[in-house]
């Protein structure tokens, strides 16, 4: 059973309304947090180490942060910013964004160029379908955890599973599905 974040606890570790989260932290924790991210998330290893461990964020703001950064433009994972200011601000954000993307973004290169010198070995094509079963089960666990911080009532489920539905099933632009499950959320006062 996985222990639930205190609001208490969080409250206890504010200072005038801004985290006092050391810098070096942050940025050492993130990288971590980047390298084990794999397709951009890892939410349960996310929440495990920002909330339950390091409680700089809480459940809702994780959920919260997830959402705006499906809605704004350029990575979905812009939310790391996002927690790195609740946790140590502006100096925070930076610190996260740098730790987020900078070890990953070295590594990508790296990796694009090794691929590209192996392009034409006879097992890399096997090699990609295996990964897509991890793939898989990690987005999973990223929506289970999603579910988890932002689902308290049969409506917001209902309202989950109906998005979920015309993603999957019709041709209907995501973003006027967000913006109108925002809507009917805010009017039902979820």
């Amino acid at each position: 059973m996985r222990i639930r974040a205190d609001p208490a606890v969080f409250a206890a570790h504010r200072a005038g309304g801004e985290m006092t989260a050391d810098p070096l932290d942050i940025l050492l924790t993130f990288a971590r947090l980047g390298l084990v991210s794999f397709g951009g998330a890892n939410l349960p290893e996310i929440e495990r180490v920002l909330v339950e461990q390091k409680h700089w964020i809480t459940p809702q703001l994780l959920a919260n942060g997830f959402a705006l950064g499906q809605v704004m433009p350029g990575p979905n994972m812009l939310a790391m910013t996002h927690y790195g200011f609740a946790a140590g601000g502006w100096l925070g954000a930076f610190a996260a964004t740098l730790g987020f993307y900078g070890p990953t973004a070295l590594l990508s290169a790296a990796a694009m160029t090794t691929w590209q010198r192996l392009s034409r070995w006879r097992w890399l094509p096997s090699l990609r379908s295996a990964l897509l079963p991890f793939g898989a089960g990690v987005l999973l666990a990223g929506v289970l955890v999603l579910a988890r911080g932002s689902i308290h009532s049969p409506a917001g489920a209902l309202i989950a599973a109906v998005s979920f539905a015309l993603l999957w099933r019709t041709r209907v632009n995501a973003a006027l599905i967000v913006v109108g499950a925002a809507v009917l959320g805010a009017v039902l006062s979820l």
